[in-house]
């Protein structure tokens, strides 16, 4: 089983550093018998999440370059396709366009959540990013689901620079929520920040509750669509022609 993991940032504004560790990270949760690569997108010096403050315009930039790198994908060969970022870049026009799965990193994990509890805080990576995050719960149809809303508030820009702070602040930011909200699930909606810098089991021996590990779960999803041969669903993604991509 080959799947092709792509994530969200640009390969020309990302530490090249942080680029080889987070392929290693994911690569560290891959399934017996799965083959893994791990790709950054060609969208130029300005391009996707990695530079400025995170908001709805900065993630939608990838878009464009995101679903051309699915379209490659299943020209290639690989059997499926893990979008790596949380926050709908892409998946549903790549679905409309390709016949192998898409799984992307944002609705897998919030529907996984509730399996382990009824009180659930997702961490965001900026207060800018609050508003399209709650568009995309209600779009999702989960946002009762999620009890409260909590931030990090360090830029994708800097947080490489700043990785040994993210392991206390997420903690601190989780016992206030388990003491403000009475949440009992933990959701990170951000995986540079865990489980790339931090491991989610890390995070969970310090609090004491879950932390949805959004690389494996999405990862082990892949897996069973591949496994189980799910096909498209065409009502719902009728096939669009690559033209419409410039493919």
């Amino acid at each position: 089983m080959k799947v092709r993991v792509i994530r969200p940032g640009s390969k020309q504004n990302t530490d090249p550093e942080f680029m080889d560790h987070s392929a290693r990270v994911t690569q560290s949760y891959v399934p017996t018998g799965m083959e893994i690569e791990t790709v950054f997108l060609d969208a130029g010096d300005h391009g996707g999440p990695m530079i400025g403050h995170i908001n709805e315009a900065r993630i939608m930039s990838s878009a464009h370059h995101i679903v051309h790198e699915v379209m490659r994908a299943e020209k290639e060969g690989w059997d499926a396709v893990y979008l790596s970022g949380e926050y709908d870049v892409g998946a549903e026009i790549a679905r409309h366009l390709v016949n192998i799965p898409v799984i992307d990193g944002g609705t897998v994990p919030t529907r996984f959540a509730p399996l382990l509890g009824d009180r659930i805080c997702l961490l965001a990576v900026e207060d800018s990013l609050k508003p399209y995050t709650r568009k995309l719960l209600r779009r999702w149809g989960v946002e009762n689901s999620i009890t409260s809303m909590r931030t990090w508030n360090i830029s994708l820009p800097e947080l490489w620079g700043r990785r040994n702070e993210v392991k206390d602040l997420t903690i601190r930011i989780c016992k206030e929520a388990i003491a403000q909200d009475d949440i009992n699930v933990i959701l990170p909606f951000c995986t540079v920040f865990t489980p790339f810098i931090v491991r989610p089991e890390e995070i969970e021996d310090a609090i004491g509750i879950p932390v949805v590990n959004s690389v494996a779960v999405c990862l082990k999803t892949v897996e069973m669509f591949v496994d189980l041969k799910i096909r498209k669903n065409q009502k719902m993604y009728p096939d669009t022609p690559y033209s419409v991509w410039g493919g």
